[in-house]
This record gives structure tokens, C-alpha cells and sequence, in this order.
């Protein structure tokens, strides 16, 4: 996952200085994703990906500051995903078009 994550914060993969610092950001995100939803993080699912990656980029990019502002922008993106992960589907479906 940590692969993933560095791809979505646009962190070159042979960068690893702050890897110790985005894998805890990454476990922090999957306990919050479980205690947001009452699921267990799944990393084949697509929008559990995107969720994480969501929350550790809001974190990883505003850890020295924190204004409300950023925080109800967050709290919009990732509510919704959350929404969707606690209420949706545990299958994990073939999102191509036949």
C-alpha cells in the first residue's frame, strides 16, 4: 500500500526519508476507516484504496497547519466515502462495462 500511496502524494518511490512517517499515517487511516465504517480495511477494494489515500494526503500535506477550513473540506470528500463503505456492498465488483 505504501507503493500506492506515495503514487497519489506524487512522492517519487526511490524517496523513502519520510516512508516511516506515511506508513504510520497509512495504519492510522485503516483504524480510522474501521472504526468510521465497522469494516475491516480491503485492500482489493477500490474505494477503500481511494479512501486512505484521501486521508493520508490530507494529513501528510497539512501536518504543520490545521485550519477549519481544511478540515471541512476533508470531512465533505471523505464522509461520503465513508457513507459508501459502511452502507455499500462488501463484494467486490467488475467495474468494466460489458
Amino acid at each position: 500500500m505504501l507503493k500506492e500511496v506515495k503514487q497519489y502524494l506524487r512522492i517519487e518511490e526511490d524517496w523513502t526519508e519520510e516512508d516511516q512517517l506515511i506508513e504510520s499515517m497509512i495504519e492510522a487511516g485503516k483504524i480510522f476507516i474501521k472504526q468510521s465504517t465497522g469494516k475491516a480495511f480491503n485492500e482489493q477494494n477500490d474505494l477503500h484504496k481511494l479512501c486512505l489515500s484521501l486521508y493520508v494526503s490530507h494529513n501528510y500535506e497539512n501536518r504543520d497547519t490545521y485550519t477549519l477550513d481544511k478540515h471541512k473540506d476533508l470531512s465533505f470528500s471523505l464522509a461520503n466515502m465513508l457513507t459508501l463503505i459502511k452502507y455499500g456492498s462488501d463484494e467486490i465488483e467488475d467495474s468494466q462495462d460489458d
